[in-house]
């Protein structure tokens, strides 16, 4: 029989009923409890103490845990960032004014991709939730950040979408993504969140109903139609939009009015940065997923405030293909980095300014307290410096755009001057306890505050009275919330104590009294307190609402100084490390004068050898790269992608000179990585990722391709890799500017047969059995790895490097792949070191003697043999062949 529960429990219940997926935070005075299940999880996860009180609807032992309400801020992050929705249940009344069980509800539902709290938030970063929604070809795709009022969708339409996806999902990095029932069953979309690890939680199909999300959103924007948000034509996106926001206030349980624009985006806008590009480039993330260090953006952020340090990393995500567009950011760089006063003015202001964005966020979602005002006040009060120096500014029309826009917002002078004339300067956390209105705001609060004084004023001198009449040096006055005032006494001066004194409260050591008169002043002191600590959080919320009322132009103006701080940055990033501006153009020519990659060179300093890089459509579209291992092909392929990446970011880069014609995609395949887990080995991996070069590359593509065909066997990858290049060259007769690095020193014979191929590799110098890597990127092709020299190089014992030696030697003088290169050499197969040659040409295209062996095995008539003949037929070319191989 099911025991009965007492009223805390059946409440508790019923918001578990309600939210079956999420830990309940149950709220019981001073603690947030959790049972059950929920108990054991967060007792887990947390690495907190779990217990047992009473029992649950089974009539066992109710297992519990439980954290203090005031550490829940460093509590809850942890069980958000591993994945888990947390439903925040609290007490709906004071429980000093509460008749029986105190209420409680859900007040809110948090989610990875729904934090608001600062907690939450590890560093600056967009903190996105995703909806995902589509089907065959066609996808919607939404991403809100409910902490800046950020919200974007865009449709997909893609011959392989998933591949598409998980690009965008890579750019975006949402914290967390829903989707529908129908699409959390397609095991091979999920495979691609898995590999990007993103958190997914499937969420109602109705939601993502094309009719209810345009309600949804047309209602919200208080619009009649979508049109002026550019996706009225977009059924996916407007879906996947619909759902992001309906998620989003289901679980906030409240209007997100701070959500004030849809913004929708096209590929067309951007160059396109697929996923493994990210990954093998390190744009923002490492290529092990831990953190910025070793990344592009780990050497280019040095913004100043948390908006622009956000924009940079859209910029670096999301480089631009319209040349105008560069340019204008181009020319503001330029004209901060040649003014190096203005540009420190101006970074000193900037560091002033916090994070408006997510300030305006709490403002608006309601749980912003007063040094959120005061960080908001501070932040405008930097703006007019911010304006005076951008004075300074007359050339760049981007500057000029950001401030104009930044004069036009005049009503916010009014309210950093209200806040600073309300809010003290160091107000405390708690927005309930008061402290926080200045004197003189309001004149009420001020004649309370009086009394409040006076009489504390009061209670001092009524002591000091008290300690004269009775004689009892250390009588005090003392006070706590459940007993109010009273007079404490020491036993010993018990018999001290006058007949007028009543008895409040018996001690240990001492005995607690009140007399009418300070009952009396008691009432009035506490009413003033209560009443001016109402009156201050009644002030706020009022204040409250007025920055609410000025959002737009708030959020409009924490955009513009975004933009001024990443322009600045990248100014002070250019002047810092001798970067110089790029050249842009609509055509295909890359011209790069002493490239240098912008990562290595931070760690190198002074070490860096630089290269020149000259491709075209024409004579200069595939350079073929051969040379040692560790001698710097992969740096120097890598350097060109992330110079052409910052300079349509519309940053300064680093060389001597460049000359960038538009990139609309970077396509690598660089490194080598196991998906054991999804049953790919390394080849396989290496084969999807070049599909999907070869699939989607276009004639302004920059394309990327290290050691090509390495997974499997000598001639099957040397056949892949020489059909690589040859497709890559022919299909790109009008561009697709490739770099290629290879060991396969055979292919540098395509030179002369594909005009447009060109032969390079790095230097190296040898002295004896000793190898100097020059690390510089030279015309003409190289037969030699120095494989053997690097195995020396990391410590492989001298026996086997000196054994690899040797077998080397054998196989340069009789293997065809060995040699394919040298016409002085006789080419023929080593017996020892390669499999048999079925076919009539060796690798390298040239007719071959025939093997006696397999002559005899063309000649066997197979159907007329009889098992025995079969078996003595085998033995006899067993035979044979092994005559041949002592031979």
């Amino acid at each position: 029989m099911m025991k009965k529960l007492t009223p805390a429990m059946q409440q508790y219940y019923a918001a578990k009923e309600e939210h079956k997926d999420a830990l309940i935070f149950f709220r019981m005075g001073d603690f947030y409890e959790s049972f059950g299940e929920d108990a054991k999880t967060i007792a887990r996860e947390l690495d907190i103490t779990l217990t047992t009180r009473g029992k649950g609807k089974d009539g066992e032992k109710m297992p519990l845990a439980g954290i203090p309400y005031h550490a829940i801020d460093n509590y809850l992050p942890r069980l958000i960032k591993k994945g888990y929705k947390v439903a925040i249940c609290e007490q709906l009344e004071d429980p000093k004014q509460a008749k029986g069980v105190v209420k409680r509800g859900v007040v809110r539902v948090v989610t990875p991709g729904t934090a608001i709290d600062p907690s939450m938030f590890a560093d600056a970063s967009s903190n996105y939730l995703m909806a995902l929604y589509g089907e065959d070809k066609d996808f919607g795709l939404a991403c809100l950040d409910i902490s800046t009022g950020e919200f974007l969708t865009t449709q997909l339409t893609d011959e392989a979408p998933y591949d598409r996806i998980a690009s965008e999902v890579a750019r975006m990095r949402p914290s967390e993504c829903i989707m529908p029932p129908s699409l959390k069953e397609d095991e091979k979309l999920l495979e691609r969140f898995r590999e990007l690890k993103i958190i997914i939680h499937e969420y109602d199909e109705y939601a993502f109903e094309e009719g209810t999300a345009n309600k949804l959103l047309t209602e919200h924007f208080n619009v009649s139609t979508l049109e002026g948000m550019g996706c009225s034509e977009l059924p996916f996106a407007v879906s996947s939009a619909g759902a992001a926001l309906k998620y989003a206030v289901d679980t906030q349980m409240r209007e997100l009015s701070h959500v004030q624009h849809l913004k929708t985006y096209f590929d067309s806008e951007f160059m396109v940065l697929d996923a493994i590009t990210l990954r093998n480039l390190e744009i923002v993330k490492n290529v092990r997923g831990e953190g910025n260090d070793s990344t592009l953006l780990n050497v280019l952020d040095e913004t100043k405030t948390p908006m622009g340090s956000r924009l940079l990393q859209k910029w670096l995500l999301k480089p631009l293909i319209s040349v105008d567009e560069i340019n204008d950011r181009l020319d503001a760089v330029a004209e901060l980095e040649s003014n190096t006063l203005v540009r420190f003015d101006l970074r000193s202001h900037l560091s002033q300014v916090k994070d408006m964005e997510r300030l305006v966020g709490r403002v608006m979602y309601g749980n912003s307290n007063a040094r959120d005002l005061i960080s908001l006040q501070r932040s405008l009060e930097a703006v007019p410096q911010i304006i005076e120096s951008l004075k300074e500014c007359p050339d760049s029309n981007l500057l000029k755009d950001v401030a104009s826009e930044l004069l036009s917002f005049t009503e916010l002078d009014e309210l950093e001057d209200l806040i600073d004339r309300a809010i003290v300067e160091e107000p405390p956390v708690s927005v309930r306890d008061g402290g926080m209105i200045k004197s003189g705001y309001n004149e009420r609060l001020d004649e309370l505050k009086s009394l409040s004084k006076d009489g504390k004023h009061w209670i001092a001198e009524f002591q000091q009275k008290e300690r004269d009449r009775t004689g009892i040096k250390s009588l005090k006055v003392g006070y706590n919330k459940v007993f109010g005032y009273y007079l404490e006494v020491t036993k010993a001066n018990i018999s001290q104590v006058p007949d007028d004194y009543i008895r409040k409260q018996t001690m240990t050591n001492a005995e607690r009294f009140y007399t009418p008169e300070l009952k009396e002043r008691e009432s009035e002191i506490l009413s003033a307190d209560d009443k001016a600590t109402a009156l201050e959080y009644e002030l706020f919320c009022e204040l409250n609402s007025i920055v609410a009322e000025h959002a737009q132009q708030l959020q409009n103006t924490a955009f513009m100084i975004g933009t001024l701080d990443v322009l600045a940055n990248l100014a002070e990033v250019a002047a810092n490390n001798n970067y110089v501006r790029p050249a842009i153009t609509s055509d295909c020519r890359m011209l790069i004068r002493d490239g240098r990659h912008p990562v290595v060179e931070n760690s190198t300093p002074g070490g860096f050898v630089p290269n020149d890089t000259e491709m075209d459509c024409q004579n200069n579209q595939f350079m073929l790269i051969t040379g040692p291992n560790m001698a710097g092909k992969s740096t120097y392929m890598r350097q060109i992608a992330m110079i052409v990446i910052m300079a349509q970011a519309g940053s300064f880069v680093p060389a001597s000179h460049a000359s960038i014609g538009i990139v609309d995609r970077v396509f690598t395949r660089v490194g080598a990585f196991d998906d054991l887990a999804s049953g790919q080995s390394t080849f396989m991996v290496e084969m999807v990722e070049l599909a999907n070069i070869l699939n989607n590359a276009t004639p302004k593509s920059l394309v990327l391709l290290d050691e090509v065909g390495r997974g499997t066997s000598t001639y099957d990858g040397y056949s892949i890799a020489r059909a690589v290049v040859e497709y890559i060259h022919n299909k790109g007769r009008v561009g697709v500017r490739s770099l290629f690095a290879t060991h396969y020193h055979q292919l540098t014979d395509l030179e002369a047969a594909l005009k447009r191929v060109k032969n390079f590799h790095i230097a190296v110098k040898e002295e004896g059995d000793e190898l100097v890597f020059l690390r510089k990127i030279v015309p003409g092709a190289t037969d030699k790895s120095y494989g053997i020299h690097v195995a020396r190089i990391a410590g492989v014992p001298h026996n086997v490097t000196s054994r690899a030696k040797e077998i080397l030697e054998d196989i340069e003088n009789e293997s065809a792949i060995g040699n394919g290169n040298r016409a002085d050499r006789k080419k023929r197969s080593s017996a020892k070191y390669t499999q048999v040659v079925l076919f009539d040409q060796n690798a390298s295209g040239e007719e071959q003697e025939p093997d006696p062996v397999i002559e005899d095995i063309k000649a066997l008539d197979i159907n007329s043999l009889t098992p025995l003949e079969a078996l003595n037929e085998l033995n006899r070319i067993k035979d044979k062949l092994s005559g041949k191989r002592e031979k």
